[in-house]
């Protein structure tokens, strides 16, 4: 077999390339999913867990109610 006979014509490389690259795009969109499931999961147990042990979270940024003092001038 000579080196001439393993040459891939274009019509060949295109259609390697394009299975390539479907192929490609279905397992990073597969990994994705999987990797969203997995975190949102970790997520939802550890809100369950805080909200059964009495503690929260914290947000500072809310505005707080204030009690207004009046002061009189004399």
């Amino acid at each position: 077999m000579q080196p001439s006979d393993m040459v891939m014509n274009p019509k060949q490389v295109f259609l390697s390339v394009l299975i390539f690259g479907v192929a490609g795009l279905l397992l990073f969109m597969y990994l994705q999913l999987w990797i969203e499931e997995q975190h949102t999961g970790r997520v939802e147990k550890r809100k369950e867990q805080k909200a059964t042990s009495g503690w929260g979270p914290v947000n500072y940024l809310r505005p707080v109610a204030r009690i207004k003092t009046q002061v009189s001038h004399a």
